[in-house]
């Protein structure tokens, strides 16, 4: 162990430097405070054997410096004093001093007190050692967060980009929606397109579970669909005429392609179509939350049968339902983020609520409805973050 001795009697100095060599100890010597505070500015001590009593600065002003200084390692002060009485303990320990010996000590009583003290500067170097390793993985740690933070900046970015853009899909149809991701990205979806002339197609989809694997599945079930409609696989070729293809066949294909498995959740959704000229529609529900018609008089009703979710169970059957909107009826579509929203005494925001604000706002227009429910559930909920993704599509024949 490097060990630094202060003393300004040369005699004493050099009997401890010579014991303490042969100990095996690496030695440095100072002649007094001031050049002690010296070599400790400029070199590693990690113990030192002071005298009290010594010119321009004492043993009690080293020790405070020494207490003050920040090493980056314990440094253990040993007090060399004639002084044996309980005040000047006292003084000494308050200064920071860690032990004390009489300058009429015993030798072997020095090699004792060299043991304990070795004994605690390994363990504060073992505990050093612990730290730093412990700063290594909390770093290493921080690094594998900060790249899952960005791979879920990126999902949710993915999964916004596939949300509707244009609402003015038809001149016979007002289109508004509402979304509102949990701060842990879920998998809420959902989407209106152009089937053939004058057939517009739907859906609304939540996969189970947060985080990136349900936001890539919703990214996939997007792209699916988008494909099927691409590749005219939404509708079917009758003679001279293209009808469309039945929801509860289009949801049935999917539940064959996506039965889950450990890495393929399953999902719930609806999907459907309206004949913008007629107000005539249908749509397949599955295991997703009953679809609201809202009529232009305030009546709400529920759509659907329920239905299993896709991807859960195989060969289980599916059936389309049809429905009617008059010009001022609504459909509206909606994940149970919704419902579920609870605030900060664990109510959940529930059917009712939803349903009395849509009848509400049945003269008002879709953006108002979507504004409204969004300030509500800020509201509801308070200051708590979004624990499920909050969605909500509304389709108005004008």
């Amino acid at each position: 162990m490097r060990i630094l001795i202060a003393d300004d009697a040369s005699d004493a100095r050099e009997i401890l430097r010579r014991l303490l060599k042969r100990w095996g100890h690496e030695v440095v010597t100072a002649s007094n405070g001031r050049e002690a505070w010296e070599i400790l500015e400029r070199e590693s001590i990690r113990l030192i054997i002071s005298d009290w009593m010594m010119p321009e600065i004492d043993g009690l002003e080293l020790c405070r410096r020494v207490r003050s200084a920040q090493w980056g390692h314990y440094v253990y002060f040993i007090l060399l004093t004639a002084r044996d009485d309980k005040e000047d303990l006292i003084e000494g320990m308050t200064a920071g001093a860690d032990d004390f010996l009489t300058k009429s000590f015993n030798f072997e009583e020095l090699r004792v007190r060299l043991r304990a003290a070795e004994r605690i500067l390994d363990l504060e170097s073992a505990l050093a050692e612990r730290n730093r390793k412990l700063g290594d993985m909390n770093s290493e740690l921080q690094t594998a967060l900060d790249r899952i933070q960005n791979d879920l900046r990126a999902a949710a970015a993915l999964q916004a980009s596939l949300l509707p853009k244009d609402p003015n899909v038809s001149a016979m149809l007002a289109v508004d929606w509402l979304f509102l991701p949990a701060t842990e990205i879920g998998g809420d979806i959902f989407d209106f397109f152009s089937l053939n002339g004058h057939h517009i197609g739907f859906y609304h989809l939540d996969v189970a579970g947060h985080g990136v694997p349900s936001a890539m599945m919703s990214v996939t079930l997007s792209r699916t669909l988008s494909a099927a409609l691409s590749d005219g696989h939404l509708i079917v070729p009758a003679g001279d005429e293209v009808r469309v293809r039945s929801p509860d066949a289009v949801v049935a294909d999917l539940n064959r392609r996506f039965q889950s498995s450990d890495t393929s959740p399953y999902f719930t959704m609806v999907y459907g179509y309206i004949d913008v000229t007629s107000g005539l529609g249908k749509l397949c529900q599955a295991g997703h939350p009953y679809p609201l018609l809202t009529r232009r008089d305030g009546r709400i009703e529920q759509v659907g049968h329920g239905g299993f979710a896709v991807g859960m169970l195989e060969g289980v059957p599916y059936d389309s339902v049809a429905f009617t909107l008059e010009p001022g009826d609504r459909l509206i579509l909606y994940s149970d983020g919704i419902t579920d929203c609870r605030n900060p005494a664990g109510e959940s925001f529930d059917l009712a609520r939803l349903e009395r604000l849509a009848s509400d706002f049945q003269e008002s227009p879709l953006g108002a409805l979507a504004a409204r429910l969004d300030a509500t559930l800020r509201d509801w909920r308070g200051t708590g973050e979004i624990e499920d993704d909050i969605s909500l599509l509304m389709i108005e024949r004008r």
